[in-house]
């Protein structure tokens, strides 16, 4: 399926299930892997279309969304957490040091 029957196919989704297809509504449901002129050419044809040829156009059949990438990106994310909360901890540690050598520098 092309990025513009992809675009249609949504709209046609969007349309069925009560809403009205629009730019937001339509990237939202896509993602990210269609540009913006294909989104912007598809609902500019999809709102010229008449509502015969609307019924013909194929459902959407969705991937994924996740791309293969995404585990090891959680991944990293979860071990940047970690390392920023251990140097957070280690901050506070370190104020409370100052703060017991120096008890007029509390706030």
């Amino acid at each position: 399926m092309s990025p513009l029957e992809q675009v249609l196919a949504a709209a046609k989704h969007l349309t069925e299930s009560g809403k009205t297809p629009s730019l937001a509504l339509l990237k939202t449901k896509l993602g990210t892997s269609i540009s913006m002129p294909i989104l912007i050419q598809g609902l500019q044809q999809f709102k010229s279309m008449p509502k015969c040829d609307i019924k013909d156009i194929p459902e959407l059949k969705l991937t994924a969304t996740l791309t293969s990438d995404t585990p090891s990106e959680i991944q990293q994310l979860k071990q940047d957490m970690r390392q920023l909360k251990a140097e957070y901890q280690a901050l506070l540690s370190r104020m409370d040091e100052i703060e017991k050598s120096h008890p007029g520098a509390k706030k």
